[in-house]
């Protein structure tokens, strides 16, 4: 039987009474080709896209791949769920918890 946990509040939960959420996060380098204004027809894409592969594919530029492309999946409970949903990118509320300095 697999056991999941909530990975915010890291309550275990139960399959059969608590309802799980799945959050899938996909994070990617936007890519806003440059018009030029003239049409290359003699450019390969696919070549172009399989060099990329490569590059990426390559143990020295395993850095590259986390630059360009992260994904994540969570579990969630209801209420972290709820939580989620309100502020999905975790920001700190206005008007609430400002740390300014003593100067």
């Amino acid at each position: 039987m697999t056991h999941y946990t909530c990975d915010a509040c890291k309550r275990p939960l139960d399959q059969e009474n608590d309802l799980r959420y799945v959050v899938r996060i996909e994070v990617y380098a936007a890519y806003d080709p440059v018009d030029t204004g003239e049409v290359d027809s003699d450019r390969d894409h696919l070549l172009e896209l399989q060099d990329i592969l490569q590059c990426m594919e390559d143990s020295e530029n395993e850095r590259i791949g986390e630059d360009v492309y992260e994904h994540r999946r969570l579990d969630l409970c209801a209420e972290c769920q709820r939580k989620f949903i309100k502020n999905p990118l975790g920001l700190v509320e206005r008007g609430k918890h400002f740390d300014f300095s003593q100067n």
